[in-house]
């Protein structure tokens, strides 16, 4: 279930446009591990390998151009703020190895990886009003953020408890539990053998969401995670890459034939009017199987890096059409609600 706030970043972001990631592996399920196993942090997660994205497209916020604009995804809830953090509250996104969110509100936890001057962050919030509390920063009520910045409600909401440790950050809304985030106990997101499964299908990306999915169908897909693949340059065809998991085998060959169709047999995607062939280009799918019964597809979007992650925030990812939206009479028609 991706959560409205995270939607609308990615939608909106799509308009206007019109562990450290550098390195070989999959950074993703090194950041996974950094992250508690629960009810809530299993819903929704993000992550985006930040050093490996700044190498690629530069740190100019300004920029758009190739894989820019997955540039702190990890952080989506403080994405819309990245370029007024460095100043306020002393975070800065761009000095990241990699970033992870997990959870929906008001429990959402998040770790800013690496790159960080503590000092900075704890006078930075300091100065606007954060307390702190239990080895934490507590952020003050609403609407009670010192000097004038319109960050301010946004800052409360999602910073509000923050713990700096060394070069890291970690923090979370107002209900969330820290604990769960940064150096967590117990078994951690990539110890789970759902998420484990889906982030190793996912494979060495730049940037990912793995989350709950449910847009009618009936057996509804385990979990759902799409993602980018490591590009050789900023100029690259983007590769999108998603991977389902199935509460079953006849699920996921049900899902397979229907994805078959749907990006092969020119399926349609709903919000855009377009056939999934000409948005998504060089399409392949495998089965992955497993305990998970993962399938998989992978295809292109030359010149858009973040069509996979819209295509998720809409609910229109291939034979996952959002089918509720749909007139009873013409879902028969469309791959993935019949």
């Amino acid at each position: 279930m991706l959560s409205v706030a995270a939607g609308a970043i990615i939608l909106l972001t799509l308009t206007t446009a019109c562990s450290s990631g550098s390195g070989g592996g999959n950074s993703l399920q090194a950041a996974l591990g950094r992250v508690s196993d629960t009810a809530n942090t299993r819903t929704q997660i993000w992550y985006d390998d930040t050093a490996a994205l700044v190498k690629l497209a530069g740190r100019a916020w300004a920029s758009q151009t190739g894989f820019a604009l997955l540039r702190g995804m990890g952080a989506f809830n403080l994405a819309p703020e990245a370029e007024l953090l460095p100043a306020g509250p002393g975070i800065n996104l761009l000095n990241e190895d990699y970033a992870i969110s997990a959870g929906q509100p008001p429990r959402e936890v998040g770790l800013v990886e690496g790159g960080q001057d503590a000092g900075r962050i704890k006078s930075g919030l300091s100065r606007l009003g954060w307390k702190p509390a239990g080895g934490k920063l507590v952020a003050p009520p609403a609407g009670s953020v010192r000097g004038s910045t319109a960050a301010g409600p946004s800052y409360t909401l999602h910073l509000a408890q923050v713990m700096v440790s060394g070069a890291d950050v970690s923090y979370g809304d107002s209900q969330a539990d820290l604990s769960q985030i940064g150096q967590p106990s117990g078994q951690t997101l990539a110890q789970d053998p759902r998420i484990s499964a889906l982030a190793d299908c996912l494979g060495n990306v730049v940037a990912a969401s793995i989350g709950i999915y449910n847009g009618g169908e009936q057996p509804a897909p385990a979990e759902v995670a799409v993602g980018i693949r490591s590009p050789a340059s900023n100029t690259a065809a983007p590769r999108a890459v998603a991977c389902v998991s199935w509460p079953s085998a006849a699920a996921a060959s049900t899902y397979q034939a229907n994805l078959r169709k749907a990006l092969l047999g020119g399926g349609m995607s709903l919000t855009r009017d377009e056939p999934f062939s000409r948005l998504l280009t060089r399409a392949t799918l495998h089965n992955v199987g497993g305990a998970q019964h993962v399938i998989a597809w992978q295809a292109a979007t030359p010149g858009n890096a973040i069509l996979v992650f819209s295509l998720l925030a809409s609910e229109d990812l291939p034979a996952l059409p959002d089918c509720r939206s749909l007139p009873p009479t013409d879902q028969g028609h469309i791959s993935g609600c019949s």
